[in-house]
């Protein structure tokens, strides 16, 4: 999928960059499978849940508004553009969940190295960075649910994402 970049960065990121037929088609069939128009849309680099699910190569994220949607892509892997065969390759499995944004608890940021440690172990053992670890250690978006599920989603803007979060939440009256 070499239209696979642009879906990733949030609508109006750049508005010079122009989707190919591909992403349009592909765009289409997402809103039609939520039944609305997508208004939200980026790209997690990384992704966890606390008890075990992991995707080091991460997950395409949009919303609705009313609900979010997370969803990973088969991908084989390349060094400068040219595919390289993997042995012993593990098969594929799908990721694919969506909630409602209304069951969002909690977002903050930790430390990568917490949430990798919290989803290896199966619980949340994952913590907020110091002041001074926020300029030298790579950052995720823990997301904690109302049934108490932890995500963790390394995002290109966490504010962004936050921010739609509280924006969706006060229009649909959950603040």
């Amino acid at each position: 999928m070499n239209h696979i970049l642009s879906l990733f960065f949030p609508i109006g990121y750049n508005r010079h960059m122009e989707m190919n037929q591909e992403t349009v088609r592909f765009i289409k069939e997402r809103e039609e499978k939520l039944g609305a128009p997508i208004t939200f849309r980026t790209y997690s680099t990384w992704y966890g849940k606390v008890g075990g699910e992991l995707r080091e190569y991460g997950v395409f994220l949009y919303s609705d508004g009313k609900t979010l949607v997370y969803e990973d892509f088969d991908r084989n892997p390349q060094i400068l553009g040219i595919p390289i065969h993997v042995k012993n390759k593990p098969e594929y499995i799908k990721l694919e969940y969506s909630f409602p944004l209304s069951d969002i608890k909690g977002i903050d940021q930790v430390t990568r190295s917490s949430a990798e440690k919290a989803v290896k172990a199966m619980k949340d053992i994952s913590r907020s960075p110091s002041a001074l670890s926020r300029f030298f250690r790579r950052l995720v978006t823990r997301v904690i649910l109302s049934d108490d599920s932890i995500l963790f989603f390394e995002l290109i803007d966490h504010k962004a994402f936050k921010d739609m979060v509280i924006k969706s939440r006060s229009i649909n009256g959950s603040v």
